[in-house]
């Protein structure tokens, strides 16, 4: 499973702050979710006030 951050992302942080294993990382905007550390828990997107972050398989 890959978490996508979309460009509807307005940079909040909302998500840098939630994720459990820091795979968020400021990369301009949109940011960008690190494959290698995310583990699919999903409070990225469960945080995002913008549904900015969507789930692809």
């Amino acid at each position: 499973m890959v978490f996508v951050v979309t460009g509807r992302c307005q940079g909040c942080g909302a998500c840098l702050l939630t994720c459990p294993t820091h795979a968020i990382r400021p990369h301009g905007s949109p940011l960008l979710v690190l494959d290698e550390l995310c583990t699919g828990c999903g409070e990225c997107i469960e945080i995002c006030p913008v549904d900015a972050i969507e789930e692809h398989r």
